[in-house]
This record gives C-alpha cells, sequence and structure tokens, in this order.
C-alpha cells in the first residue's frame, strides 16, 4: 500500500508540475525593445540632421538625411513630409506628390499634407487635382488663411471668379486689415465686371496702405 501510495504522489506532482504555466521568457522581449528603441534614435538622428539642412538651404543633404532615416524606419511620416516639402521647395514636383501621397495614406490627419502636394499638382500643370488637395485642407480646416488664399489664386487661374471671389470674402473676415488680400479681391471684380466694387475694394485698401497696414 505504501508503494502504491508513493507512486500516485509522484504522479500527482508530475502532473502539477506539467499543467503550471512556463515563466514567459523575457530576453528576447527585451532585446527587441532595445532593437526598436535604438533603430528610432538612428533614424531620429538622420530626421534631425535634415531638419537642420533644410534650415539652412541645403536641400540635397536635407533630402539625403530623410532618406536615411526612412531606411531605418519604413513608416516615419515625419521625416517622409519633410522630404517632400523638401522636395517642393526644390521644385522636385513628382517625388514630391508621392512623398506626400504616402504621408497621406499613413495619417490622413496631417492637413498640410493635401496642402503641399495640391501646390505640387498646381506646379505639375495638375490644376483639377490641386484644386481637389486645397478642397480637402479647407474642409479640414476653414479658417486657415494661407489655404484659402492659394484656393482663391488656384480657381481665379481656372478662371472660376465667383468661387475665388467666396475665398476671398472669408480672407477679408479673417483678417480684415489685409490690403494685399484687398487688391487681390478687387482684381477679381474686375476680372468679373464689377467695376464698383474692384473701386470700392481699391479705395479701402489704400487707405489701409495709408494707415500703415
Amino acid at each position: 500500500m505504501r508503494c502504491g501510495f508513493i507512486f500516485l504522489f509522484v504522479l500527482l506532482v508530475a502532473g502539477l508540475q506539467a499543467q503550471a504555466p512556463k515563466a514567459p521568457e523575457k530576453k528576447p522581449v527585451e532585446l527587441k525593445k532595445l532593437e526598436d528603441i535604438t533603430k528610432w534614435a538612428k533614424a531620429n538622428e538622420a530626421y534631425k540632421a535634415g531638419l537642420e539642412a533644410f534650415s539652412k538651404g541645403k536641400g540635397d543633404e536635407a533630402v539625403a538625411k530623410f532618406t536615411e532615416a526612412l531606411a531605418v524606419i519604413e513608416n516615419f511620416t515625419d521625416a517622409r513630409f519633410a522630404r517632400g516639402r523638401t522636395h517642393y521647395e526644390m521644385k522636385h514636383f513628382a517625388p514630391a506628390v508621392e512623398d506626400f501621397t504616402r504621408v497621406i495614406a499613413e495619417k490622413a490627419e496631417m492637413t498640410d499634407a493635401f496642402y503641399y502636394r495640391g501646390l505640387a499638382f498646381w506646379n505639375s500643370n495638375k490644376k483639377s487635382e490641386g484644386l481637389a488637395d486645397f478642397d480637402t485642407a479647407v474642409k479640414k480646416d476653414a479658417r486657415n488663411f494661407a489655404y484659402r488664399e492659394k484656393r482663391a489664386l488656384l480657381r481665379q487661374d481656372l478662371k472660376q471668379y465667383a468661387a475665388a471671389r467666396e475665398d476671398l470674402d472669408i480672407m477679408v473676415a479673417l483678417e480684415p486689415l489685409s490690403p494685399a488680400t484687398l487688391e487681390h479681391r478687387a482684381r477679381v471684380h474686375a476680372l468679373m465686371g464689377e467695376k464698383q466694387l474692384a473701386d470700392q475694394d481699391e479705395q479701402w485698401a489704400a487707405q489701409l496702405r495709408e494707415a500703415g497696414f
């Protein structure tokens, strides 16, 4: 009987050991975290170097540094946006569009990506695509003066004068003491055949300039 009891006890202990959860292996996880931290540090260093180069007008160097950051972290959206901006400023419009398109796919809430892609499209003579991006930018941030200003200019370029005036009306409401905006609206009024309104805007603009605005 005693041998049987010992045998059953051994079986019970073995069963409990088999059912007991194994402690997680921490080493691989910790190594993975360390690897990720190291990669991000390297990418961020290249990104900051790119921003510094961009601020000094060194476009080629900036593009190289942003590309280096993206080689380490492919979905480093800020680095891709910065590279797109640099391409745009260097008048490399096709690669700028590519970068901004990828940024929009990764981070659609980044409204400036639509705005700058719109500028790149416009400069590539793809005006309808540019206008669509400006429409999106304005929809996302209706009170942004720069978005409306560029859309008004593009609408004017497309001879959509009434639509351009709508943007200019809001721009005047946002910044009523801007002579340049009033002069711009005066030109659009003139193109629409609204001479009286054009003269009125020109007069207001002249008064503001005389007042030092």
